[in-house]
């Protein structure tokens, strides 16, 4: 339990002093003047005034702020945030979301440096493709390189797994020699033991069911050149993971009840560091890229929110109310705790239950 919520303090304040930092860097080179620059909420527990910023530790590692002059108030000062050109300020308001991302991709690097064997660097060329197999009847053959699955572009395996999600067709689209190739075929389906061995159809053990195509994808060398692009396309990947769940949360495609808020991303980092670093690293890498991807949403008291603001200003081409945006940003934030607290019902729900 002292494991877990020292793994969980490390990675919440690393996030998010890394996100506060992008736009605190960016408003230092800007020349906006920046009141206060803290880590954490709630009392202070440790604080430093130099020059025109107070540097401040509060007590509870749940969040933190870069407080700038002028970001929600009409101020003159020629330093202050609302007095910079709108260019200025978008790459303020983005840069915290930015740092997310980088945050993420540097673990993935280091990850994939010292936690995955080289065995395990995969390339979308296919080294193989097995005979009776449905990908070698429709065509497929050894040296082809995987371009698209059922429409959309992959890079990794993790891409293929996850666009290759329909048990009754699969479309794939090849380079060969050049040339884009389309192959449509519905995958074999297969029992498989709890121990991963396959089984014939009159068996009476329990299984479950696979459905494969017989492809065998090639390996790549594990070099500086396959590590940077394993690390950023997984970066992709994770992003792409987080987007869809949010447009499927959305839509209605998945259920309110599954959302989790800080006693369930405890608990996963608990179970991520029972099982060692390189869980807690892939773990930590996720939450960056995915607290990266929420603080774009165009919702108020985000940066995505101020983002669509910066927009309308644009848009409009004059400046909204200092006020009345204040207040969108208040309402937003009420229905952010809101959100949080149904979250975290969730996660009590879900220890009493499990």
């Amino acid at each position: 339990m002292i494991a877990t919520i020292i793994w969980a303090i490390i990675i919440f304040s690393l996030i998010i002093f890394i996100h506060e930092f992008g736009h605190f860097i960016t408003a230092k080179l800007f020349r906006v003047k920046v009141n206060e620059f803290a880590i954490g909420m709630g009392p202070q527990l440790w604080k430093k005034q130099k020059g025109e910023t107070l540097y401040s530790v509060r007590a509870f590692p749940i969040g933190g702020f870069c407080q700038m002059e002028g970001e929600d108030e009409d101020n003159h000062d020629p330093n202050s945030f609302n007095m910079k050109p709108k260019w200025q300020r978008f790459i303020i308001l983005f840069a915290g979301a930015f740092m997310n991302f980088v945050l993420g991709f540097l673990l993935l690097i280091l990850l994939s440096s010292a936690f995955t064997p080289k065995e395990n660097f995969y390339s979308m060329t296919l080294a193989d493709v097995n005979q009776g197999y449905p990908a070698y009847e429709a065509g497929v053959r050894p040296g082809d390189e995987i371009v698209r699955v059922n429409g959309s572009r992959v890079h990794i395996r993790q891409d293929y797994n996850f666009y290759n999600n329909d048990p009754s067709k699969i479309q794939l689209e090849v380079r060969r020699d050049g040339e884009i190739l389309s192959f449509v075929f519905a995958p074999k389906a297969i029992k498989v033991s709890q121990d991963g061995q396959i089984l014939d159809d009159n068996t009476t053990e329990a299984y479950q069911t696979q459905y494969v195509a017989g492809i065998v994808f090639s390996q790549k060398d594990k070099n500086i050149g396959t590590i940077l692009s394993q690390s950023f396309y997984e970066a992709c990947f994770m992003g792409k993971v987080v987007v869809v769940s949010i447009v499927e949360l959305i839509s209605g495609k998945v259920s309110p009840k599954y959302l989790s808020g800080p006693i369930g991303i405890v608990s996963e980092i608990g179970t991520a560091a029972s099982m060692g670093l390189k869980n807690v690293l892939w773990l930590a890498a996720l939450i960056t890229i995915n607290l990266g991807l929420m603080n774009l949403l165009p919702l108020p008291a985000l940066d995505g929110g101020r983002i669509l603001f910066l927009g309308v200003e644009a848009v409009t081409r004059k400046p909204l109310n200092p006020k009345v945006e204040g207040y969108f940003h208040a309402i937003g934030f009420i229905l952010l705790i809101g959100l949080l607290l149904y979250a975290t019902s969730n996660d009590i729900l879900r220890l009493f239950t499990s």
